[in-house]
Formats: structure tokens, sequence, C-alpha cells
């Protein structure tokens, strides 16, 4: 035999499955502008440490040739 269920019963379950319902396009929402975000910081860290190489690479070849530029106006003289 069936028993009957509480009216305030039924109502509090309806009201949990709207609601869940009614919160998933946010939630979905707020996942796929977290996603972007991460992507764009990562693509910002990427430019960062993009420039900071490039700076070190643009440093060396600067000693190097101030090296070279050196060495050239050196005299060398042998004995001979």
């Amino acid at each position: 035999m069936p028993e009957a269920v509480n009216a305030q019963i039924i109502d509090s379950i309806t009201q949990t499955n709207v609601s869940v319902l009614a919160n998933a396009p946010s939630a979905a929402q707020a996942l796929t502008l977290e996603a972007a975000a991460y992507a764009i910081s990562l693509l910002m860290i990427n430019g960062v440490s993009n420039q900071y190489s490039g700076s070190q690479l643009a440093n060396a070849a600067m000693v190097s040739t101030c090296t070279e530029i050196l060495k050239a106006g050196t005299l060398t003289v042998t004995a001979g």
C-alpha cells in the first residue's frame, strides 16, 4: 500500500531540482571565463619570458661585439 508523501517534501525536492537547473548556465559561463583568463595569463607569462630571453641574448651579443672591438684595437708584438 503506497504511503502518502507530505506536500512540503515534494515542493522542497522540486525547488532543489529547479535551482540546480537554473544555476547550470551561469556555472558553465563562469568556467568558460576562468579558462579564458587562465589562457590569457599564460600568454602574458610567455610574452614576458620571451622578452627577458631576448634581452639576455641582446646583452650577450653586445658583450661579444665589444670584446671583438677591443681585441681588434690591441697590438700584438711577436718576437721574431
